[in-house]
């Protein structure tokens, strides 16, 4: 069995993959925050009874796990997964990583040279019809046509769970184009086949009137010439909506559930998808990340994945920031 340890819990979503593992009947070895009251806290919300530490380095020595969940306010995810780099500790981490593609991509290059095993948080790819179209292959045909929202609601939540740091754009990186933005990226890049090479993104503050952005609509143009628009905001009085649209040469899709809907394809029988949906996506990630380094699979998505992401965040982000001027994609 993989012995499995938390370091890093001032991210919210430690505790969902806390409470999968006890639906799993999954022990947790141990985890780990520098602040006492924010490790007491999390494992409280995950429902976790294992030990608490302070000492990321003493827990390394005594309990020495196999693998490592690691989260962190955004700030500080890049100088952890460097840490657990440096220690050689296999571990999965939250996205974004960071805030900075340069420095992501060095800890990428160390992490490559050493061969650890590691993992980020890319959920959307673990939806259903996600899944069902990257196991296509060629048989999905060449992307044309690419929508993804995401829309969540206030951020007031944050400071109730002690995530102050996401209403700080230094700390955050910004607001949802930096919560959610990476779904939105990742996906159009993983379809697409193409690296983005030009955005143009706009954002408004006009809702909840917070240093960081309610609402960020980006036009993301691949090598290819292909268009994807996406919008990730803080804009629904409660709870999530999703919306999902994407045309190949052989196929189209149109869904608010990633999880469920029917993918219609041009010339032969459509196919109706009903598998892992939001609720669901967190334990299936969990189960998932486990599984494959059990069996020494490559994951889902690793660093280099989120280097690619990230540099677009960033480009969306100058891009904004200059009220919608076009910035273009360069590499690391």
């Amino acid at each position: 069995m993989v012995k499995v340890a938390f370091i890093g819990l001032h991210h919210w979503h430690a505790p969902f993959y806390m409470k999968a593992m006890k639906d799993m009947g999954y022990p947790i070895a141990a985890v780990a925050d520098r602040d006492a009251s924010m490790a007491e806290f999390r494992a409280r919300a995950g429902e976790c009874t294992a030990p608490q530490y302070t000492d990321y380095e003493r827990l390394l020595r005594e309990v020495k796990p196999d693998l490592v969940f690691a989260h962190a306010p955004h700030d500080e995810m890049t100088a952890l997964a460097d840490w657990l780099v440096e220690h050689r500790v296999p571990f999965h981490m939250e996205k974004p990583m960071g805030i900075s593609a340069e420095g992501l991509a060095a800890v990428a290059a160390k992490a490559s040279q050493a061969g650890l095993w590691n993992a980020v948080a890319l959920v959307s790819r673990q939806y259903a019809i996600v899944r069902r179209l990257r196991e296509m292959g060629d048989e999905m045909g060449t992307l044309q046509r690419y929508y993804y929202a995401l829309l969540a609601g206030p951020p007031v939540r944050y400071p109730e769970w002690r995530c102050e740091w996401m209403l700080q754009p230094e700390r955050a990186g910004a607001g949802p184009l930096w919560n959610f933005g990476a779904h939105v990226i990742d996906l159009f890049l993983l379809l697409g086949k193409s690296p983005v090479v030009e955005v143009t993104a706009n954002w408004t503050h006009d809702i909840h009137h917070l240093p960081v952005e309610d609402l960020c609509t980006m036009r993301l143009r691949n090598q290819r010439g292909v268009v994807g628009v996406g919008e990730i905001s803080y804009t629904t009085p409660n709870g999530y909506e999703r919306f999902f649209s994407v045309s190949t040469d052989r196929l189209q899709v149109h869904t608010d559930k990633l999880g469920k809907g029917t993918i219609k394809k041009f010339g032969s029988a459509n196919e109706a998808i009903d598998g892992t949906e939001f609720d669901d996506v967190y334990p299936f990630q969990t189960k998932d990340i486990i599984d494959s380094f059990a069996a020494g699979r490559k994951p889902v998505a690793d660093i280099h994945d989120m280097v690619a992401t990230l540099r677009v965040m960033e480009a969306a982000r100058r891009s904004a920031s200059a009220g919608g001027t076009p910035v273009a994609v360069t590499a690391c």
